[in-house]
């Protein structure tokens, strides 16, 4: 499955009838799951026992409902159907990031179905054995199964090392999709530390101190951008870090580890390239900040991605820069009527404002128009 770049995303929340079934069981989740150590601060960090209480639902009656468990349980059904049929496509799935709100639920059910579809083949000492799977069996996409990581969550940092930790314990593929968060405004809202100060008019007007289940004194979420910066670059340079020590382990055959970056920062997007230069899986060819050669087993465990639309000067700059064997940029593209993408793409304008600003946009709008032109005119 060499060069294979087929992604698909898919979004909790719209796979069950009613999603307050999802809060309702992170609320669970947050106040009965075992803490880790060293602590991850809300919403936590995920274990393969969160979706046990679904065999034995009578632990849960007083925070979920008949209709609620019949609904989780579905969709764990619906999940191992969609997780299977990926797999025999060779096509990646990632489990798309929402509110704080439902993360718990979201991260039992990645986690699940990560432990599931990346268990990695326990390796043979046999030369014959090795060779004799390479005939039979071809090989699979790995990671097939992506967990969201919002770097605007304060538990980033520390629920990253965990899950890297876990996955190489438990010998399965790690899966990860680096983003800054797009629901901001929506947490600064819903907190009750945060609700009086927040601007409302970025939220969504159903959003209220309701909806929080965080048992923090402060907001999920870094108030101030520089901080999730901050927390999104530190994470790059310890996911670029994992892949050296996977591409170094030497033990060939399918990745421990596979990192989409998604974002629209010039400034990260090149820190991505830098640190793959600075840690030995990339060569520069020619000037500083020229042409980067990509080596082939990194290519198949990194990935940058934005978002179809914007930010298409950084997309052209990197695939100008970057020399791989198989794609190593990626278009996001929503999928479905106008009145269903809106609102995710609203999202999308508003997480990327700062990019936009002191003057971004007006260059966006420049190479818009000058697109358009050179393919009228050429």
């Amino acid at each position: 499955m060499v060069g294979r770049r087929t992604w698909v995303a898919i979004k909790l929340s719209a796979m069950v009838p009613d999603a307050e079934s999802l809060r309702r069981f992170s609320k669970y989740l947050v106040d009965n799951r075992v803490q880790t150590i060293p602590p991850v601060a809300f919403p936590g960090c995920p274990l393969p026992t969160d979706l046990d209480v679904l065999a034995v639902p009578s632990k849960a009656t007083t925070t979920l409902t008949e209709a609620d468990v019949t609904a989780l349980v579905e969709l764990r059904q619906d999940l191992v159907i969609i997780c299977t049929r990926a797999k025999e496509r060779g096509v990646r799935l990632i489990f798309d990031a929402e509110y704080s709100w439902y993360e718990p639920a979201i991260d039992a059910y990645t986690l699940d179905m990560m432990r599931r579809f990346n268990k990695l083949p326990v390796k043979r000492t046999s030369w014959l054995a090795r060779a004799t799977k390479t005939q039979l069996e071809p090989p699979e996409v790995q990671p097939l199964i992506y967990a969201t990581y919002q770097a605007y969550l304060r538990r980033t940092p520390e629920y990253l090392a965990q899950s890297i930790a876990a996955a190489r314990k438990e010998g399965y593929s790690l899966g990860v999709k680096l983003v800054r968060g797009a629901y901001h405004p929506h947490e600064l809202v819903a907190h009750p530390a945060t609700t009086a100060t927040a601007d409302a008019s970025l939220a969504s007007p159903s959003t209220s101190t309701s909806l929080s289940i965080s048992p923090d004194p402060v907001p999920p979420v870094w108030i101030v951008k520089a901080d999730t910066d901050a927390r999104y670059n530190a994470c790059v340079r310890r996911l670029v870090e994992a892949v050296r020590e996977d591409v170094a382990s030497g033990a060939g055959g399918q990745p421990a580890i596979g990192v989409l970056f998604g974002t629209h920062n010039w400034e990260s997007a090149g820190l991505i390239v830098e640190e793959l230069v600075r840690q030995g899986l990339a060569e520069s060819v020619g000037e500083a900040g020229g042409v980067v050669s990509v080596q082939d087993e990194v290519a198949e465990r990194v990935t940058l991605g934005q978002l179809y639309g914007m930010a298409v000067a950084l997309t052209g700059h990197l695939v100008d820069r970057i020399r791989s064997s198989s794609p190593f940029v990626i278009k996001y593209i929503p999928y479905g009527r106008l009145s269903e993408v809106m609102p995710y793409l609203s999202r999308r304008a508003i997480e990327n404002k700062s990019v936009l600003g002191n003057g971004g946009a007006v260059d966006e709008r420049q190479r818009a128009a000058a697109e358009i032109w050179a393919r009228i005119f050429g």
